[in-house]
């Protein structure tokens, strides 16, 4: 079974998809019935909002973007295609910022009071039932994968390593804080993610820039080699790799959209519970979300691995991360990332929680179901710390390239529909 699942994902998240993400994004950021890159100007213009404010939904979309894979997901990324990946996770960056863009300002015109985000552009601009339906069914999927399990094992596997914490101690603290933040509904978790996302981000950010200044005489060279290696360029005899471009390309892309999520359709959900005069706006602030979880936040995990040359170790994932931080800060990394990873990671739990919720309304009003997921979201974070993951990331990852499927080739037919919204 494990072979079949591993298999189908390898086949989902070939050459056709991270193709069908870059070009659509790039269709994205060109076309002229968006205009996504000439509307800075509303971020500074005041604008009205109902439900929760935008700067809670923007840090409750941040924090489901920003966890382990910022970090942890770019050691590997690293690891497996070299320096040159970087340069592919800022071009897949680039181009998330078109999707993402898109996805909100559709959301915007098409959602109702009960269905926003891809749900509601699959089912009434797109008018397929079904396929809203089916791509629901994912994203609450992917909410206990990649959202859920997956983090909560991080921050298990990272707490027990740095301060001997049982991992069935960690899964029911989790649990129960969890439950306590998600019960609340949108608002509590919006307050939340308000106050943690930005004081994490910044203490993580003050460190790598405590640690690159240490190492300020690397970084001309560390960023030759990203360049070079992007496109399979030898750093002896100047050849070209073909092996080492598709891996760079490839694992660059993937981990870029892993990352920020752009493409998955998940982002017009986190924002469902904000509006604002202009969809531009929000599709705005959600660019702006990308440029803070790829560009700066998985750019500086790179920088700090390649500067500290790490990369050699021969290790990968948190070890490695940890290794370039004590290369950096000494003993005081092992009291500050351990608990920093551990919260960027419960913050994704709380934004996928909410994603998962969105998604799921789309399906159903009856509010004990809404209840039951919440409930089951928090013993799955608990089962998540103390069993093995292989098949829950493949799991995981094949619920997001079926969102991806179902989300990209409808945002591409509709787009041109937004200026005739404008208009009516």
């Amino acid at each position: 079974m494990i072979k079949f699942l591993t298999g189908l994902n390898q086949m989902l998240w070939g050459s056709g998809l991270v193709g069908l993400l870059l070009g659509t994004g790039i269709f994205c950021l060109c076309s002229p019935d968006l205009n996504c890159l000439k509307s800075f100007g509303l971020l500074f213009r005041k604008q009205e909002i109902q439900g929760i404010p935008v700067f809670q939904s923007c840090m409750t979309s941040l924090a489901a973007a920003m966890g382990t894979g910022n970090i942890i997901g770019v050691a590997t990324a690293l690891t497996l295609g070299g320096a040159g990946a970087v340069f592919w996770m800022w071009i897949s960056a680039l181009c998330g910022m078109g999707l993402i863009y898109a996805e909100n300002v559709l959301s915007c015109h098409y959602r109702t009071g009960q269905t926003s985000g891809a749900p509601a552009y699959l089912r009434y601009g797109l008018k397929s039932p079904k396929l809203a339906g089916i791509f629901a069914v994912c994203c609450v999927g992917a909410s206990f994968g990649m959202g859920n399990m997956t983090q909560s094992h991080a921050m298990a596997e990272i707490l027990q390593a740095s301060f001997q914490i049982p991992d069935w101690l960690t899964g029911i603290f989790i649990m129960m804080i969890l439950f306590l933040i998600v019960s609340g509904g949108a608002e509590r978790i919006g307050k939340f993610s308000a106050v943690i996302v930005p004081v994490m981000t910044g203490i993580y950010l003050i460190c790598v820039c405590i640690i690159l200044f240490f190492y300020r005489n690397n970084l001309l060279s560390v960023f030759s080699d990203i360049f070079r290696n992007a496109f399979g360029i030898r750093a002896v005899g100047g050849g070209i790799s073909g092996t080492a471009l598709k891996y760079a390309v490839s694992v660059g892309v993937r981990r870029g959209v892993f990352s920020n999520e752009a493409g998955l359709g998940s982002s017009g959900l986190l924002h469902g519970e904000a509006s604002g005069q202009k969809p531009e706006f929000l599709g705005l602030c959600s660019m702006l979300e990308v440029i803070a979880d790829t560009f700066v936040c998985c750019t500086a995990t790179a920088l700090v691995i390649l500067c500290t040359d790490t990369l050699k170790s021969g290790q990968d994932g948190a070890g490695l991360v940890l290794s370039a931080f004590r290369l950096g800060m000494g003993v005081l990394a092992d009291w500050i990332l351990p608990p920093v990873i551990a919260l960027f990671a419960f913050c994704t739990l709380t934004g996928w929680c909410f994603c998962g919720m969105n998604a799921l309304k789309s399906l159903t009003v009856n509010p004990h179901c809404l209840k039951c997921y919440q409930i089951l979201f928090c013993i799955g974070a608990f089962v998540g710390t103390v069993m093995k993951l292989e098949a829950v990331w493949t799991l995981a990852d094949i619920a997001n390239a079926c969102m991806a499927y179902c989300n990209l080739p409808a945002m591409m037919l509709l787009i041109p529909e937004i200026k005739n919204r404008r208009t009516a």
